[in-house]
Order: structure tokens, then C-alpha cells, then sequence
């Protein structure tokens, strides 16, 4: 099944217009393969054509090319030597810091030359901050976003894909939209600058729109006389509430982008690589002990998970001089010392900095390292017992950053283990509020409201892990006055009310009255 004429001109209607006809070079480098984190994009006078053709071809007889978000048909129209015209002298232009008249990306997309008198192009350092947003982001113009209607370019992009039989319109839809953004490597955040939710009826036919038909079809918007007046409404949006969107969605976004990876990422490749030793560290709820049973199920029977509870000392953690059942004064073995003996192989010690935690390992703490694990590297107990660390224990520690009660963690420590940082994250905000079915709707003003919060104090996403599909404006509000709020009021304390105050305001911005998200 494919789309029908109908829906392909309700789709063409509904993109004209919504964004500068410049949009179609960031279209073509995300078809090849432009991403944060990867490869360079390599660009010369003709390798884009593939892309192009994917994107814009329209059945035009000479091979040109059609924009159906342009907003004149000057613009709505390319020759067919594209890759050439408009593409690679761009690019070139760009590149080469020339005096640009209207467009200059050059504050999120990087530019260098490359052998053969081909142009690299990549994500610049505070990717994608500026993309979507006036002339320079392929907007319309000054304070203005980019506002493609989702379905509407999905419908174009698959204008001859052939749609599953089975589906019904809701997966029709689907469909065509993860085609879409699978298809250009449209990342959630890309998606959100660029895109807007949109609704459109899907009509379906069993034959593929032939060429000369797809070129009748859009030809009224190409051809000057006979061209439609863009409908699509302008979105306005004031550059600081465009910041806090993206930055809602990207931390870090200050830092190098190899600052900003995924700690679980960092975590499995430390167990791929056989560390031995790793501490997760950040402030509490931020995915700590979680990211820890993903990799090592709680129920794996060579686990043994260590709670370090306040003040734990060496009798508590090794060994101690106890008395037995029979009241006789014995030694003790200690949960370390307990998971050493019955052979785990993941011993998992959370909170490590609830104690002195080099103090309570004693002469044990010398085995954590690598390279004094084995029995050759044995010591005496206190008790008088040889003991000994496998090679293939591995130790995974946590370390709560925030906690004022707290114990600090030495350097001696650090210089042993691998350390892996969990920071309050926007992107793990919004894949739980995902995992938890919170509405659509909810997740792009409770990232806003979470990135304001961060500005202020570093709050574990997890904190908000109450909320789920029932999700409305006042669950919100009561969750964070019940859940959120009071934790601020105990780290701001009395000094610093007009924090605590700016994130209560932006509360009632985003989720009281008209700031209803589910009303839009």
C-alpha cells in the first residue's frame, strides 16, 4: 500500500511555508549520516545526489529537485546539478568563513577542508544549539523557529515507500514517521527543533504515485503563477525560551561532546574491558544503583551487594572480635569478607562515602587494585588470617556527591578505581518519563522545568519517577511541592529564597492556568 494523491497534497500543502528553503542542506548531511559523535560528513560536487534524490525528487523530466517547505516557488525548485549549485558552494562558502548575506550555521556545524578538495562537516561543540532557530537555524526569520508538521514531511519523505498491508491508520502513521526520522538519523532532540506535532488523514492506494503524476502534483507549488500561498502559521519564540528548550533537553551543553556521553555506555565498556575495579559517582537518584542492575541483575547468584550504612568501621565491613551464640569472643567475618569466601565474582558496595571507607577496609584496601589481586599478593588479617582477592572479582562502588552528613572519599581511593560520573541528565529525564508513560505532552515543559531546577541545585531525575500515565498539570504541581520542593528548601535554605522562588514561578508558568501543556 502507498500513499494516496490526496494525502500527498494535504502533506504539500500543509509543509509549505514552514521553514527557509535552506533547511534542505542540513536535510541532505543528516541523509549522510551527519550525528553527533559521528564521522564527518565528506561533501563534494556530486557524492549528495543520492540524497538529494531520496529527499526532493519529484518525477521532474529534466531530474530537478523540489522543496516542499519553501515559502516562494524561487526557492521550491533546484536544477538537477544541485549537489554542485547549491550544496557543495554552499558548503564551500561556509567553510570558508565568506561574508554571508542571510545564513550562517557556522555556530553548531563545523567546516574543514579535506584531501581531494572535499569539504568535512560535523556537529560542532554546542550542538545543536542554534539549529531551528532564526535565519541562522533555517527559520523564517529573527525570533522564529523552524516548524516542519511531523506527519506532513513524513508523508513526503514516504511518498513512495510501500506501507505495510496489516496496519491501521494510527500504524500508517507510525510507520511513516520512525521511516522519516530513521531515515535522516533524526535524533529526539533534532526532532523537537524541527518538527511540530501535526494532524493529517492518511488515504492509502495500492499503486505507488508514478513520476508523472508526483510531478503534476507538485508542480502548482514550483510554478510561480500558479503557486499556493503559504497557510502555516509562523511560530515566534524569544531566543532565552529557545535556550532553555534545548538546553532542557542537552546538558552539558557547555562541555566537549565526549564530556556529554552516556554513562552506561562508559559503564559497559568498562566491564567489556575487564576493569576491576569501578565507582559510580553523582548526586542521589540519578540512575546509580539502577545502571549497576542493568549490567549485574540483583538476582545473579555471583552478586552480592554490600549496603554501607554511617559510621561502618573495619569490624563492621572485614572482621571483628565478637561474641558467638555461645557468648564466646570470636572473630567475625564481615559482608567483604563473607562475599570473598562464598566467590563472587560482582561485589557491589553502595554509599561508600557513609563511612571512612579507606579506614574501614584496612589492610584490605590495597587488593581493590588490580595489580595486588591473586594469592601471591595475600596478607595477614587482623585476626591472623591469610586472605586474598581473586583476579576476576570486580568491585563496583557507588558514591553519593551531594549528601552534607557524609564522609569524603580520598584520593588514595579515586587512584584506584575506574570512576564513571552520573550528573543530573535531561536526556534521562525524558527516557524515564518515556519508560513510565507519562503523556507526550508532559515531557518537553518537565525537562524545561527540569533544566531551570539544575541551574540551582543538582537533582537526580529519579526524583521525579512518581509520575506516570495519569500525569495532568495538578499531579505535577502536588509532585514537586510534595517530592521536589522540599528538597530545595534543605539545600537553599534561607539564603538563597529567590532560587527556590524563579523555579516555583516557572512551575506556574509551565503547569498552572494557561500554562496547561496538555491544552496545546
Amino acid at each position: 500500500m502507498y500513499v494516496d494523491e490526496e494525502t500527498l497534497t494535504s502533506a504539500l500543502r500543509a509543509l509549505n511555508g514552514t521553514a527557509d528553503h535552506m533547511l534542505k542542506i542540513w536535510m541532505a548531511l543528516k541523509h549522510m549520516g551527519l550525528a553527533v559523535g559521528a564521522p564527518a560528513v565528506e561533501i563534494d560536487t556530486t557524492n549528495s545526489t543520492p540524497s538529494l534524490q531520496r529527499l526532493f525528487s519529484y518525477g521532474a523530466p529534466d531530474g530537478g529537485f523540489f522543496v516542499p517547505f519553501a515559502h516562494t516557488s524561487r526557492y521550491a525548485r533546484m536544477q538537477p546539478d544541485a549537489a554542485r549549485s547549491i550544496i557543495q558552494t554552499n558548503v564551500r562558502r561556509w567553510e570558508a568563513s565568506q561574508s554571508l548575506v542571510q545564513y550562517d550555521p557556522t555556530g553548531y556545524l563545523d567546516f574543514s577542508d579535506s584531501p581531494g578538495s572535499k569539504i568535512l562537516v560535523s556537529c560542532g561543540r554546542r550542538y545543536p544549539l542554534g539549529l531551528g532557530f532564526g535565519s541562522n537555524g533555517f527559520a523564517l526569520g529573527d525570533d522564529t523557529r523552524v516548524s516542519l508538521p511531523t506527519l506532513a514531511f513524513a508523508v513526503w519523505y514516504g511518498r513512495t515507500c510501500n506501507i505495510p498491508q496489516e496496519l491501521d491508520e494510527a500504524g500508517v502513521k507510525t510507520f511513516l514517521v520512525e521511516e522519516m526520522l530513521s531515515g535522516l538519523n533524526i535524533s529526539p532532540v533534532e526532532k523537537e527543533l524541527i518538527f511540530v506535532a501535526d494532524t493529517l488523514k492518511i488515504g492509502l492506494s495500492p499503486t505507488a504515485i508514478r513520476d508523472e503524476r508526483l510531478f503534476s502534483i507538485c508542480s502548482p507549488f514550483t510554478n510561480g503563477s500558479l503557486r499556493p500561498e503559504p497557510t502555516a502559521s509562523i511560530i515566534r519564540e524569544e531566543f532565552p525560551l529557545y535556550t532553555r528548550r534545548v538546553r532542557s533537553m542537552v546538558s552539558q551543553l557547555d562541555s566537549p561532546e565526549w564530556m556529554r556521553s552516556n554513562p552506561e555506555d562508559d559503564f559497559r565498556a568498562m566491564l567489556e574491558i575487564g576493569t576491576k575495579a569501578i565507582l559510580l559517582y553523582g548526586p542521589p537518584r540519578t540512575g546509580k544503583t539502577r545502571l549497576i542492575d542493568s549490567m549485574i541483575p540483583r538476582s545473579d547468584p555471583t552478586r552480592s551487594t554490600i549496603q554501607i550504612h554511617d559510621g561502618w568501621a573495619y569490624d563492621h565491613l572485614v572482621e571483628g572480635f565478637q561474641p558467638d551464640a555461645n557468648g564466646l569472643w570470636v572473630w567475625q567475618p564481615g559482608p567483604l569478607k563473607e562475599a570473598i569466601q562464598e566467590q563472587k565474582k560482582f561485589i557491589v558496595m553502595e554509599e561508600i562515602n557513609r563511612t571512612a571507607f579507606t579506614q574501614a577496609l584496612g589492610e584490605v584496601f590495597s587488593l581493590i587494585e588490580e595489580a595486588y589481586r591473586g594469592e601471591e599478593n595475600a596478607i595477614k588479617l587482623r585476626s591472623g588470617e591469610d586472605f586474598f582477592i581473586p583476579d576476576d572479582v570486580v568491585f563496583v562502588l557507588t558514591m553519593n556527591t551531594v549528601d552534607k552528613s557524609t564522609e569524603d572519599v580520598d584520593d588514595a581511593l579515586m587512584g584506584r578505581v575506574a570512576a564513571i560520573e552520573l550528573p543530573p541528565r535531561a536526556q534521562a529525564l525524558l527516557a524515564m518519563l518515556t519508560e513510565n508513560g507519562v503523556p507526550q505532552a508532559f515531557h518537553g515543559p518537565l525537562s524545561q522545568l527540569y533544566s531551570e531546577i539544575l541551574t540551582v541545585y543538582p537533582l537526580g531525575h529519579g526524583y521525579f519517577a512518581g509520575l506516570g500515565p495519569n500525569t495532568n498539570p495538578e499531579a505535577v504541581i502536588r509532585h514537586y511541592k510534595t517530592r521536589v520542593r522540599p528538597v530545595l528548601v534543605n539545600f537553599l535554605g534561607s539564603l538563597k529564597l529567590q532560587d527556590l522562588q524563579m523555579v516555583d514561578n516557572v512551575v506556574d508558568e509551565l503547569f498552572g492556568g494557561s500554562g496547561d501543556p496538555s491544552s496545546n
